[in-house]
């Protein structure tokens, strides 16, 4: 339900948002102003060719580092990056985009923290929250390159044929990262086959937050906000944003990694993407897309999620097998043409206990991929399709209500589908499209006891799912995870990032007897 509160308090959120947060990233462990450090080069650090020493290189908060070329982490070498730290990327489009590698070999330890993130960014982001959300593709991104497994073999061809697969390398296990040149080591991930190594550690991602990457190398090919290739289960990936990135937010290109708490805004593409073999785990992620569908230079997003179990099918190397909880994906395009779930091409993996909301269609499959599906090899269960035209399609085809694959679907798999509004706010407007000005703000977060975001299903306890048995990225009812420093709070695109209505319990923008209730329900209670 929408209220007068929320356009009020939108307004509100920006000013106090913009002016607590400018330049004072990192306050809080001691760093300076941004606009008081001084600047260094990344390139005064990095020989000829980009690369950093073999060996450890700090960057602090004391410098503002700029980086207009290619840096590389090499095969032995380690990069540490301290809480606070922001690194600005020039624009430099084509094939010599700017972008962050971590080979093969190397490691990245950007261990930031709630109050104290790493931040990288354009040299045009004034850090206030005034740099639109519609400027993107102005660097690369963060790319990490592992030597975990991946199905690269020499055979593939690019999405079923003719044209050979731009990932073969002349090894089979040994791909061509996406959006790098070709003809340079450096920019291989994985291992030849036999020689894997799953349990790789390429170091650890903590509240980090890159933003208005995706630069435009050639027709179709732009690098994503945070690209894994073959990356192993020994690094860590937590608590990242994506924030306006061209391409996919999260790409995943085989390898072992898990990966939790992300945030993915405003990109020109999907916001999970996986193939080549992926077999991590993923909980908690939230994906907003906006604000414009129209087609045109300032047009955002594709599909919620894109799984891919080979990049081009035909070999007969493992497929894609990730499990993912509690994601909670908001398109803004309806009844335009993008899924919450893009299935294609033999995969495998489960998706559980998740909230896809204005997809044009919910799940939407490929003939091979609806075989898995059949089989339960692929699985998506106890998942809540809001405002969705189509909840589920099998090659082009919507079943027929009572068909074994409706079936299936709503009763047996526990997905529900529900009218717009009728579980999350979900509706979203900028204006101008060009301006942060939010007129109409979403709000991700469920109200406690909402019954489409119950489940019966429960992560399992493994060491690295959190037992969160709710449908979404967010707990019905409870303050949401997102962190304080994202370009969402900077800006106020949410509802739940606004402090507000002390009174609003159930957090839905409003105070009334719902709130009473949940009041006099807990009245006497302790709170320690």
């Amino acid at each position: 339900m929408k209220s007068k509160m929320k356009h009020t308090l939108a307004a509100v959120a920006v000013l106090a948002a913009s002016a607590g947060h400018a330049q004072s990233i990192g306050a809080a462990c001691g760093c300076p102003v941004v606009s008081s450090r001084p600047t260094l080069s990344l390139s005064t650090l990095a020989d000829i060719n980009g690369n950093l020493p073999v060996g450890n290189t700090t960057l602090n908060c004391a410098n503002l580092y700029t980086m207009n070329t290619k840096i590389y982490v090499p095969d032995g070498g380690d990069l540490f990056i301290e809480p606070g730290t922001v690194i600005k990327v020039a624009d430099n489009s084509g094939i010599n985009a700017n972008a962050l590698i971590v080979t093969r070999g190397g490691q990245i330890w950007a261990n930031g923290s709630e109050s104290c993130p790493i931040i990288f960014t354009s040299t045009a982001d004034p850090l206030d929250g005034s740099y639109a959300v519609t400027n993107r593709g102005k660097w690369g991104g963060l790319i990490i390159l592992g030597r975990a497994f991946n199905n690269v073999r020499s055979t593939d061809l690019k999405d079923g044929g003719p044209a050979a697969s731009t990932s073969i390398t002349g090894t089979d296990g040994v791909g061509l990262i996406e959006g790098l040149a070709g003809g340079d080591a450096r920019h291989f991930y994985g291992m030849p086959i036999g020689a894997e190594v799953n349990n790789d550690n390429s170091g650890i991602l903590r509240h980090v937050s890159l933003r208005h990457g995706g630069e435009l190398l050639g027709t179709a090919n732009e690098i994503n906000g945070l690209t894994l290739g073959s990356v192993g289960n020994a690094t860590i990936i937590e608590h990242i944003e994506v924030t306006s990135n061209l391409d996919d937010a999260f790409e995943f290109f085989g390898g072992t990694v898990n990966a939790k708490y992300l945030v993915g805004m405003h990109c020109d593409d999907d916001y999970i993407d996986y193939d080549q073999g992926y077999t991590g785990k993923i909980q908690f992620f939230y994906g907003l897309q906006g604000p414009d569908n129209s087609g045109g230079a300032l047009n955002q997003g594709d599909n919620g999620i894109e799984g891919d179990g080979d990049d081009g099918p035909g070999n007969g190397a493992a497929k894609s097998d990730p499990v993912i909880y509690n994601a909670t994906i908001i398109n803004r395009i309806l009844p335009g043409a993008d899924e919450g779930l893009e299935i294609r091409r033999d995969p495998k993996g489960s998706i559980y206990n998740s909230i896809f909301a204005n997809n044009a269609r919910g799940l939407n499959m490929t003939t091979d991929a609806a075989a898995s599906w059949n089989a339960n090899t692929f699985n998506v269960k106890s998942c809540t399709f809001q405002g969705v035209t189509t909840p589920l399609r099998i090659n082009g085809v919507a079943p027929v209500g009572g068909s074994p694959e409706q079936i299936k679907f709503n009763t047996t798999d526990l997905n529900q589908s529900v009218a717009d509004g009728a579980l999350i706010d979900a509706s979203f407007t900028i204006t101008p499209l060009t301006s942060n000005t939010v007129t109409n703000r979403v709000n991700p977060v469920p109200v406690a006891g909402a019954p489409a975001a119950a489940t019966t299903i429960k992560p399992p306890t493994d060491g690295f799912f959190s037992g969160a048995q709710y449908r979404g990225a967010f707990e019905p009812g409870a303050e949401p995870w997102t962190p304080s420093y994202s370009v969402a709070a900077d800006i106020g695109s949410d509802i739940s990032a606004v402090a507000g209505c002390t009174g609003d319990l159930n957090r839905d923008g409003l105070v009334n007897a719902a709130d009473f209730g949940l009041f006099v329900n807990a009245f006497n209670d302790t709170c320690y």
